[in-house]
């Protein structure tokens, strides 16, 4: 009886560090404490493009990533690929500008409906745990190691067909001791997917509105996307 009781506390107490049981409202509530405060999170990334159908990945790119929220609550953006080449993405208003000095050539796409999608790449960042379980099926995945860090694994399935046509899931690893995001994976229904590792992370540093700009040349090749 003694060996089944401390077997027993053994499990129990093997589940809580792996975050089981109430792993999934734990980290919930870290996303939630964060959002209260949330401004401005700035990181630097890595990120890597796995195909499926070739079993293999692209060329990993690293730069910075810049997330804010605007007064009325629409996503501020900014990713800036620095290696292996130059690449700017912002999202602000409702528009995505991708540009690349490289070659001159920039696309200008207004998301219209599409426009909450950019949150996708910022998951976990001033989003309430409630429209989190209104937008995606949430699942648990336990704890696990990115870098040094411990985290939550958290799984999110959309529940609009509409947005599972772009991404059939995300896989969220979230730091359990600031609540933010250590690392994302965004599937797609064709089994590629972006890997994207933020490290250097910081918090509700001041952010200049210019940031979210993107002033072209005069010479760049503008593609509008409606």
């Amino acid at each position: 009886m003694i060996m089944k009781s401390m077997t027993v506390r053994m499990l129990s107490l093997w589940l809580l560090q792996a975050g089981g049981g109430d792993g999934l409202e734990q980290a919930l509530q870290a996303m939630e404490s964060v959002g209260k405060t949330f401004r401005t999170f700035q990181a630097r990334f890595s990120q890597t493009k796995y195909t499926a159908i070739l079993e293999e990945f692209d060329v990993p790119e690293t730069g910075e990533f810049i997330y804010a929220r605007a007064a009325d609550g629409s996503a501020l953006l900014r990713q800036e690929v620095t290696k292996p080449g130059t690449r700017i993405l912002t999202i602000k208003g409702g528009v995505a500008t991708v540009y690349n000095p490289t070659i001159k050539q920039a696309q200008v796409v207004n998301l219209g409906k599409n426009k909450d999608k950019a949150e996708y790449l910022a998951l976990g960042l001033g989003q309430s745990p409630a429209r989190l379980r209104d937008t995606f099926d949430l699942g648990y995945g336990g704890v696990e190691k990115v870098g040094a860090s411990e985290c939550h694994v958290l799984t999110l399935k959309p529940r609009n067909p509409a947005a599972a046509a772009y991404f059939s899931s995300i896989t969220l690893w979230l730091e359990r001791n600031s609540g933010l995001p250590a690392q994302q994976k965004l599937t797609e229904p064709s089994g590629d997917y972006l890997l994207v590792t933020f490290s250097k992370a910081g918090l509700n540093r001041k952010v200049p509105d210019s940031k979210f700009e993107q002033k072209l040349p005069p010479d760049v090749q503008i593609q509008r996307i409606q």
